[in-house]
């Protein structure tokens, strides 16, 4: 059994197979009703900010639900925003394999570009009551404050990002998925579903929008499952996660070669058509994983 640790530890320590496909798994925040919440409040902190009537004057004042109302579609749009971003940021450039650029994009893209498009919404929201932004205390006051908002938001997905992680690298480590490894997997050939020994199975890998396993007899089957949830009821002493894109057998596994930046080039048994690539991040878990470690 594994100690518990702090999650930031167990991120740097954990490289099994199982933690690497964890941090690969695609992460659903579920978290609309939190956005919705958090669009309303700050909708109210903008609107009753340096007003001089207490809240309860407030609630009797038509202004104040026409305001309310207003800024709670343009916070809403904006925290939407950085919803959206994130999760594209996700799939494309984790912050484990790709530090750099995510901090680079997250904050070009989850914190400039919303605070830019508060700016312009609030421009607009003004001057539908004919009034200039510049003459208000808008960027004196307002900006700031939701500015902060922008960024607390931010480093919530951060948080909300490591913790999933590591509860779920935690889970994997201490054996408590629950997933049961397969011994005949079933694919699909036209309207036929095939039962096949896992044995017989070189890898599977993702080619364009589907998912497809390829036999040691270069036979291609096309696989419904996505390929995490193929990996999480394959035995990881046989079966490794290369990449996004494979899942390989250890059997197929032909030679490797060292590439620039301590990366490294599989060569599989049947070929695959690309280059196969295994990550800096994983190539230390790869050569455990290939001597039995």
């Amino acid at each position: 059994m594994i100690k518990q640790k702090k999650p930031l530890a167990v991120l740097k320590k954990i490289k099994s197979p199982y933690f690497m496909a964890a941090l690969n798994r695609p992460l659903m925040y579920n978290d609309l009703y939190f956005r919705l919440a958090i669009s309303l409040l700050a909708a109210h902190i903008i609107v009753a900010f340096g007003a001089k009537q207490s809240f309860f004057q407030l609630l009797l004042m038509y202004y104040y639900y026409r305001s309310l109302t207003l800024s709670f579609f343009i916070a809403f749009s904006l925290i939407n925003t950085v919803y959206l971003v994130t999760v594209k940021l996700d799939k494309h450039f984790d912050w484990i394999d790709n530090t750099a650029k995510r901090i680079g994009l997250q904050f070009a893209f989850g914190l400039i570009l919303p605070s830019v498009a508060a700016f312009l919404l609030a421009t607009l929201y003004f001057a539908l009551f004919r009034i200039k932004i510049l003459d208000t205390g808008y960027l004196q006051f307002d900006f700031p404050v939701i500015v902060i908002m922008l960024l607390l938001l931010n480093v919530y997905y951060l948080a909300f990002y490591f913790y999933n992680r590591w509860r779920h690298a935690e889970n994997k480590a201490t054996g408590m998925s629950g997933h049961k490894q397969v011994q005949v997997f079933t694919v699909q050939k036209g309207a036929k579903n095939i039962p096949l020994p896992i044995d017989t199975v070189s890898y599977f890998y993702h080619d364009g929008q589907y998912n497809f396993l390829r036999t040691f007899d270069r036979e291609d089957f096309l696989v419904s499952q996505p390929l995490d949830e193929v990996q999480q009821h394959l035995n990881d002493k046989q079966f490794f996660r290369a990449n996004r894109q494979m899942i390989v057998n250890i059997k197929a596994c032909d030679y490797f070669q060292n590439m620039d930046h301590h990366k490294l080039e599989l060569f599989t048994k049947p070929s695959f058509k690309s280059q196969v690539v295994i990550s800096q991040k994983r190539a230390s878990a790869f050569k455990s994983w290939m001597n039995g470690k």
